[in-house]
Protein backbone atom coordinates (compact mmCIF):
# COMPACT_ATOMS: atom_id res chain seq x y z
CA UNK A 1 0.00 0.00 0.00
CA UNK A 2 2.84 2.64 0.82
CA UNK A 3 5.30 4.14 -1.16
CA UNK A 4 9.22 2.59 -1.03
CA UNK A 5 10.80 4.60 1.51
CA UNK A 6 13.37 6.85 -0.41
CA UNK A 7 16.77 6.79 0.41
CA UNK A 8 17.52 9.84 2.84
CA UNK A 9 20.50 11.58 2.23
CA UNK A 10 22.45 12.93 5.36
CA UNK A 11 22.00 17.30 5.60
CA UNK A 12 25.77 17.40 5.34
CA UNK A 13 26.96 14.82 2.82
CA UNK A 14 30.88 14.34 1.16
CA UNK A 15 29.25 15.20 -2.25
CA UNK A 16 28.53 18.77 -1.39
CA UNK A 17 32.35 19.61 0.06
CA UNK A 18 34.89 21.10 -2.23
CA UNK A 19 38.30 22.26 -1.09
CA UNK A 20 39.98 24.66 -2.61
CA UNK A 21 38.64 26.60 -5.17
CA UNK A 22 39.84 29.22 -7.30
CA UNK A 23 37.09 31.50 -7.46
CA UNK A 24 36.91 34.94 -6.27
CA UNK A 25 33.34 36.40 -5.92
CA UNK A 26 30.41 35.57 -3.92
CA UNK A 27 28.17 34.73 -7.60
CA UNK A 28 30.82 32.11 -8.66
CA UNK A 29 30.58 30.24 -5.21
CA UNK A 30 26.68 30.20 -5.03
CA UNK A 31 26.09 29.84 -8.87
CA UNK A 32 29.00 26.39 -8.56
CA UNK A 33 27.75 25.21 -5.04
CA UNK A 34 23.94 25.47 -6.03
CA UNK A 35 24.71 23.88 -10.00
CA UNK A 36 26.59 21.19 -7.68
CA UNK A 37 23.58 20.35 -4.86
CA UNK A 38 20.98 20.57 -8.31
CA UNK A 39 22.78 17.74 -9.97
CA UNK A 40 23.14 15.64 -6.41
CA UNK A 41 19.40 15.90 -6.74
CA UNK A 42 18.85 18.24 -3.57
CA UNK A 43 17.48 20.90 -5.65
CA UNK A 44 14.50 20.99 -8.46
CA UNK A 45 15.26 24.24 -9.53
CA UNK A 46 18.64 25.79 -9.16
CA UNK A 47 17.81 29.10 -10.66
CA UNK A 48 15.37 29.68 -8.05
CA UNK A 49 17.69 28.49 -5.15
CA UNK A 50 20.50 30.51 -6.71
CA UNK A 51 17.38 33.50 -6.42
CA UNK A 52 16.62 32.59 -3.04
CA UNK A 53 20.24 32.86 -1.98
CA UNK A 54 20.85 36.26 -3.23
CA UNK A 55 17.74 37.66 -2.10
CA UNK A 56 18.53 37.00 1.37
CA UNK A 57 21.95 38.51 0.70
CA UNK A 58 20.76 41.38 -0.60
CA UNK A 59 18.98 41.41 2.83
CA UNK A 60 22.02 41.48 5.26
CA UNK A 61 25.72 40.36 4.40
CA UNK A 62 25.87 36.89 5.65
CA UNK A 63 29.57 36.91 6.61
CA UNK A 64 29.99 36.67 9.57
CA UNK A 65 33.93 37.25 10.35
CA UNK A 66 36.74 34.67 10.94
CA UNK A 67 37.07 34.15 7.26
CA UNK A 68 33.37 32.68 6.85
CA UNK A 69 30.09 33.52 5.06
CA UNK A 70 27.34 31.08 5.62
CA UNK A 71 24.08 31.68 2.48
CA UNK A 72 21.48 30.31 2.78
CA UNK A 73 17.90 30.07 0.88
CA UNK A 74 14.70 28.80 1.50
CA UNK A 75 12.16 27.59 -1.23
CA UNK A 76 10.30 24.82 -2.96
CA UNK A 77 13.17 24.12 -5.31
CA UNK A 78 14.91 22.74 -2.62
CA UNK A 79 13.67 19.00 -1.92
CA UNK A 80 16.02 17.98 0.88
CA UNK A 81 17.87 19.95 3.31
CA UNK A 82 21.30 20.55 2.71
CA UNK A 83 24.40 21.83 3.52
CA UNK A 84 27.39 22.57 1.60
CA UNK A 85 31.42 23.84 2.30
CA UNK A 86 33.72 25.41 0.03
CA UNK A 87 36.83 26.76 0.91
CA UNK A 88 38.60 28.94 -1.67
CA UNK A 89 42.43 29.23 -2.03
CA UNK A 90 42.64 32.77 -1.81
CA UNK A 91 40.31 35.00 0.56
CA UNK A 92 38.05 37.65 -0.93
CA UNK A 93 35.55 40.34 0.32
CA UNK A 94 32.61 38.92 0.40
CA UNK A 95 29.72 41.91 -0.44
CA UNK A 96 29.95 45.48 -1.31
CA UNK A 97 28.07 46.77 1.77
CA UNK A 98 31.09 45.36 4.35
CA UNK A 99 34.74 44.66 4.21
CA UNK A 100 35.07 40.77 5.04
CA UNK A 101 37.00 38.77 3.62
CA UNK A 102 35.76 34.86 3.17
CA UNK A 103 37.76 31.82 2.57
CA UNK A 104 34.99 29.42 4.44
CA UNK A 105 31.55 28.96 3.12
CA UNK A 106 28.74 27.38 4.30
CA UNK A 107 25.40 27.38 1.62
CA UNK A 108 22.53 26.32 3.59
CA UNK A 109 19.17 25.36 1.33
CA UNK A 110 16.41 24.55 3.02
CA UNK A 111 12.44 23.51 1.50
CA UNK A 112 10.11 25.99 1.81
CA UNK A 113 7.70 24.11 4.36
CA UNK A 114 10.91 23.25 6.23
CA UNK A 115 9.09 22.53 10.23
CA UNK A 116 12.71 22.32 12.03
CA UNK A 117 14.46 25.50 11.41
CA UNK A 118 17.50 23.75 10.11
CA UNK A 119 19.52 26.59 8.27
CA UNK A 120 19.04 28.67 12.25
CA UNK A 121 19.87 25.65 14.29
CA UNK A 122 22.98 25.14 11.70
CA UNK A 123 24.36 28.79 11.89
CA UNK A 124 23.97 28.84 15.64
CA UNK A 125 25.63 25.31 16.70
CA UNK A 126 28.38 26.32 13.41
CA UNK A 127 28.96 29.54 15.02
CA UNK A 128 30.10 28.17 18.62
CA UNK A 129 32.41 26.00 16.73
CA UNK A 130 33.98 28.52 14.57
CA UNK A 131 35.08 30.15 18.42
CA UNK A 132 37.13 27.69 18.81
CA UNK A 133 40.93 28.10 16.91
CA UNK A 134 41.62 24.46 16.21
CA UNK A 135 38.14 23.30 14.63
CA UNK A 136 38.62 26.69 11.92
CA UNK A 137 41.84 25.91 11.69
CA UNK A 138 41.08 22.34 10.51
CA UNK A 139 38.62 23.82 8.31
CA UNK A 140 41.71 26.14 6.56
CA UNK A 141 44.28 23.14 6.35
CA UNK A 142 42.61 20.21 6.31
CA UNK A 143 43.09 18.39 2.72
CA UNK A 144 41.08 15.22 3.04
CA UNK A 145 37.08 16.15 2.35
CA UNK A 146 36.16 13.07 4.35
CA UNK A 147 38.03 14.79 6.85
CA UNK A 148 35.72 17.98 6.95
CA UNK A 149 32.93 15.63 6.61
CA UNK A 150 33.70 13.90 9.79
CA UNK A 151 34.45 17.04 11.38
CA UNK A 152 31.03 19.06 9.99
CA UNK A 153 29.16 15.52 11.03
CA UNK A 154 29.97 16.55 14.44
CA UNK A 155 28.46 19.26 14.71
CA UNK A 156 24.73 18.62 16.46
CA UNK A 157 21.42 20.07 14.62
Amino acid sequence: MGKMQETEKGVISPELIFLDQKMSNQEDVIQFIVKKAASSNYVSNAAELYAAVKKREAEVSTAIGYDIAIPHGKTTAVTQPFIAFLRVQEAFRWAQSNEENVRLIFLIGVPQESENKLHLKFISQLSKRLLNDEFREKLITEIDPNKIFEQLSSIEI
